[in-house]
C-alpha cells in the first residue's frame, strides 16, 4: 500500500515538473519583452506605487482589482522599472494556474459522477495533458508576456484554486466524514474567491461555476431546472455561503469612490459600442474565439472587428445559430459525457461577463480567453480519449503530443512579437491596416525609439484613417517641439486640445511650447489645467520648472497674492519629485545600479537641501564604493541638518570603522545608543568595534545588549568572539 502511495506521489510530481518544463521553455525569451499599451498608464507613468505604503491610495486607484494593483505595487518596490521581475512573476501565475488545471482535472475524475467512466483509468495522462495544453497554448500569451493583463491569469489562478479547494472539501465530505479538515479546505476555498473577486471582475461568475460543478459531477440525480438548482442552494449550506460571494463585486463597485465596475481602460483611441449592438457582435466574436482555441494561427492584438447593428446580419445569425447548436449538443451529450458538456459550459459562463450585453471598449480581446479555456483544454483532451479508446492509449498520447508541441512552438514564435513595440505593433499593423489605433501605437513605438520620420508617417496614417485621433496630434506636437518646428506643434496641440478638452499630456506639451515662448501665463494656465485633469502623473513632476518660473515672474510684477499661490504650489509639486527621486534612488540601489542611484538621490537633494534620508542614503552608496571622503560629508551634511538622526551616526561609525578609527566610530555608536537606547543595530556594530580594539567584556556586553532587544547577532561573530576572549557568554 506504502508503494503505491509513493508511486502515486512520483507521478503528480512528474507531471507538475512537465507543466513547468514546458512552461518555462515555451516562455523563455519574454524576460526582457518591454512594457506595452496599460503598462504605460498603471506602471510607467504612475506616480501613486511608488509609495508601497500607501494601502489607501492604492485602494482607492482600483477597488475591484486591488490585488492585481497591489502586486504592480510591490513589483515596483522590488524592481522599480526593471521588466524581469514583472515577467517572472507573470509566469510563476501562468505556471501555477496550469498546474491548477491539472489538479482540478483528478479531482474531477475522483467524483461521484465520474467514477464508472473508462476515462478514470488514464486520469494522471488526462490531466497531465490537460495541464499542457494549457500551459502551451499561444492564446494565453497575451495574458502572461502582456504585464498588465496579469489581471487575466491572476484572476484565474484565484478562481481555479477556490473552485479546485472547494471540490477536495466534497471528496473529503464524502469520503472520510472528516468535517475539520474538510471545512479548513472550504474556508481556504473562500479566502480565494474573495481574492479572485478583488483581482478582476469576470470572477463574478464562479459562484455559478460552483454550482455546475455541484450539479455536474456531485447531485446528479438532480433535474436541471431552476427549482432543483434553488432547493439545491438551499439545502446545502455551505454552498449557500459560497453565494453570498455573488455580491462582492456589485458592493465593492457602489461603495468605492470610482465605483469602477468591469472598467477596462483600453487601449487609445476606443470607443464603447452601445449595449445592443456590443452583444449582437459578441455572436461573431464567440465564433471567431472557438476558432482561435482550436487553430491559433494570425493571432492578433488589435483585431480590425466591425461592430454589427442587425441580429439579421448573415455573421451573426450564423454565429448565434451556430453557438446555440454547440449549447444544445452539450446538453443532449450531458448524461453520457458529463466531462465533455461540463467542459463547454466551463467555457460560456467564463465568458459571459466580458461578452454578453456589458459592452467594453474591445469587442475581442485574446486574454479574455485564458479563464475560458480551461474548459477547452478538457474538452480537447477528454474528446481524443474518447474518439481514441478503441485503440490503444498510445494513440491519445501520440496526438495530444503533437498538439503540445505545436502549441509550444507558435507560443515561442508569438512571444517573438511581444519582444517591443516596433515588432508588437508592426504585426498588429500589417494585420489591421485599416485601423487607425494599430499605426498610433507603432508611431508611439518608433518615437520611444527616436525614429521620428517613421513616427511622424504613422501618425499621419493615422489621422488619415481618424481625423479626430487626439493622441495622434498630441504626439505630433512633442516631435515637432524637439525638432524647433514650434508653430507647427502649437498648431497641434490645440487641435488636440479642441478634439478632447480632458487630455493631460495636450496641456502639458502646450504648456511647455508656451515657456519656451517666454508666455508663463499661458503655459502656467495649461499646466494648471494638466494637474487639475491628472494630478499622479509623473510629467507633472518632471515639468515642475513651469511653476518655478510662473511664482518668479509673478513676484516680479509684485502680484503678491499670485507669487503665494504660485509657491505654494511649487512647494506642493517639489515634494513629490522630491520623494520620486528619493525612491527611484533606492530601487536603483536595491538592484546595484550605483550610478542611477546617486544620480537620483542627488536630484532629490537639488529640490530640498535638508532631505536628510537622501544624503545618508547617498553616503552608503560612496560608502560602498569606497569614495570615503563622499561617504563622510553626505553623513556630516545629514547630521548637520538632524542632530538627532540616529541612523546616520551609526552609517558614519561603520565608515570610519572601515578606515580603522575606531575611537571615532565608537563616539558615533555611543550618541546614536543616547538618541535610541534600543538601537539594537548600534549595540551590535559596537560590539564589533570593542571586539577589533580587543575590548571583550565590552563587546559581550553589547551581544547581551541586542539579545535582550530579541534581536539575532550574526553566529560567527559570536565564535570568533568565543575564541578570541577564551569566555563562553
Amino acid at each position: 500500500m506504502k508503494r503505491v502511495h509513493l508511486r502515486s506521489l512520483y507521478i503528480k510530481l512528474f507531471s507538475i515538473f512537465i507543466i513547468s518544463s514546458v512552461g518555462l521553455i515555451a516562455y523563455s525569451d519574454t524576460f526582457n519583452c518591454s512594457f506595452h499599451f496599460d503598462d504605460q498608464f498603471y506602471i510607467i507613468d504612475n506616480f501613486v506605487i511608488r509609495n508601497i505604503h500607501n494601502l489607501l491610495t492604492h485602494w482607492q486607484s482600483y477597488p475591484c482589482r486591488f490585488i492585481t494593483y497591489l502586486s504592480i505595487v510591490f513589483n515596483y518596490h522590488f524592481n522599480g522599472l526593471n521588466v524581469f521581475g514583472y515577467h517572472l512573476f507573470n509566469l510563476g501565475i501562468h505556471l501555477a494556474s496550469a498546474i491548477l488545471v491539472w489538479w482540478l482535472v483528478l479531482l474531477t475524475l475522483s467524483t461521484p459522477a465520474m467514477k464508472k467512466d473508462k476515462i478514470v483509468g488514464h486520469a494522471d495522462l488526462i490531466a497531465l495533458f490537460a495541464g499542457l495544453v494549457f500551459v502551451s497554448h499561444p492564446l494565453q500569451t497575451q495574458a502572461v508576456t502582456y504585464i498588465w493583463q496579469r489581471a487575466a491569469s491572476m484572476a484565474a489562478m484565484f478562481y481555479l484554486a477556490s473552485l479546485c479547494l472547494y471540490v477536495k472539501s466534497r471528496l473529503i465530505q464524502i469520503k472520510t466524514q472528516h468535517s475539520n479538515l474538510g471545512a479548513s479546505y472550504y474556508i481556504l476555498s473562500l479566502i480565494m474567491a474573495i481574492l479572485a473577486m478583488f483581482t478582476k471582475e469576470n470572477t463574478l461568475t464562479l459562484p455559478l461555476m460552483v454550482l455546475l460543478y455541484e450539479f455536474s459531477f456531485f447531485e446528479t440525480n438532480i433535474t436541471l431546472n431552476w427549482p432543483s438548482l434553488r432547493t439545491l442552494i438551499v439545502t446545502r449550506p455551505r454552498l449557500s455561503i459560497f453565494f453570498l460571494t455573488l455580491f462582492v463585486i456589485p458592493l465593492t463597485a457602489l461603495l468605492s469612490i470610482q465605483g469602477k465596475f468591469l472598467e477596462i481602460q483600453g487601449f487609445t483611441g476606443s470607443r464603447v459600442p452601445p449595449p445592443f449592438n456590443y452583444l449582437l457582435t459578441q455572436g461573431k466574436v464567440l465564433v471567431t474565439y472557438i476558432r482561435l482555441m482550436f487553430l491559433p494561427l494570425h493571432q492578433n492584438l488589435d483585431y480590425d472587428y466591425p461592430i454589427s447593428t442587425s441580429f439579421f446580419e448573415w455573421p451573426v445569425l450564423i454565429g448565434f445559430l451556430s453557438l446555440s447548436g454547440i449549447l444544445f449538443y452539450a446538453k443532449y451529450m450531458f448524461p453520457k459525457y458529463r466531462l465533455i458538456s461540463f467542459s463547454i459550459f466551463w467555457f460560456f459562463l467564463t465568458l459571459a461577463p466580458e461578452s454578453s450585453f456589458w459592452p467594453l471598449q474591445n469587442v475581442i480581446d485574446e486574454h479574455r480567453l485564458y479563464l475560458p479555456s480551461t474548459g477547452y483544454c478538457m474538452l480537447l483532451v477528454s474528446c481524443v480519449y474518447y474518439l481514441t479508446q478503441r485503440k490503444t492509449i498510445k494513440t491519445m498520447v501520440i496526438i495530444l503530443t503533437i498538439i503540445v508541441s505545436f502549441y509550444s512552438i507558435l507560443t515561442f514564435q508569438r512571444n517573438k512579437v511581444w519582444n517591443n513595440g516596433i515588432t508588437l505593433w508592426s504585426d498588429a499593423v500589417s494585420k489591421s491596416p485599416h485601423k487607425a489605433r494599430p499605426h498610433y501605437n507603432l508611431g508611439v513605438a518608433y518615437q520611444k525609439s527616436n525614429d521620428f520620420s517613421q513616427s511622424i508617417l504613422q501618425y499621419n496614417k493615422t489621422i488619415e484613417i481618424n481625423p479626430v485621433f487626439t493622441e495622434a496630434y498630441t504626439n505630433l506636437c512633442a516631435i515637432y517641439f524637439k525638432q524647433g518646428k514650434f508653430s507647427q506643434a502649437m498648431s497641434d496641440c490645440t487641435k488636440a486640445i479642441e478634439l478632447d478638452p480632458e487630455s493631460t499630456m495636450a496641456y502639458l506639451n502646450r504648456a511647455i511650447i508656451w515657456n519656451q515662448e517666454g508666455n508663463l501665463t499661458q503655459a502656467v494656465s495649461d499646466y494648471n489645467k494638466a494637474i487639475e485633469l491628472n494630478s499622479n502623473h509623473e510629467r507633472i513632476y518632471r515639468d515642475y520648472k513651469i511653476h518655478h518660473d510662473y511664482k518668479i515672474y509673478y513676484a516680479n510684477q509684485n502680484f503678491l497674492t499670485q507669487a503665494l499661490s504660485g509657491y505654494n504650489k511649487t512647494n506642493v509639486i517639489r515634494q513629490k519629485l522630491k520623494e520620486a527621486y528619493y525612491n527611484h534612488g533606492n530601487a536603483y540601489a536595491q538592484h546595484g545600479d550605483f550610478t542611477q542611484a546617486i544620480s537620483n538621490y542627488t536630484n532629490a537633494i537639488n529640490i530640498d537641501t535638508n532631505f536628510t534620508k537622501a544624503y545618508n542614503n547617498r553616503g552608503n552608496i560612496f560608502s560602498q564604493r569606497g569614495d570615503i571622503p563622499k561617504a563622510l560629508s553626505d553623513y556630516n551634511k545629514a547630521i548637520e541638518i538632524d542632530p538627532n538622526y540616529a541612523e546616520a551616526y551609526i552609517n558614519r561609525g561603520n565608515t570610519y570603522s572601515q578606515q580603522g578609527n575606531f575611537t571615532q566610530a565608537l563616539l558615533d555608536y555611543n550618541k546614536a545608543i543616547t538618541i535610541n537606547p534600543h538601537n539594537a543595530q548600534a549595540y551590535s556594530n559596537r560590539a564589533i568595534a570593542y571586539y577589533l580594539l580587543r575590548e571583550y567584556n565590552k563587546a559581550w556586553d553589547d551581544v547581551h545588549t541586542v539579545e535582550a532587544l530579541r534581536r539575532t547577532v550574526n553566529p560567527h561573530f559570536i565564535n570568533a568572539l568565543k575564541h578570541a576572549s577564551g569566555q563562553d557568554k
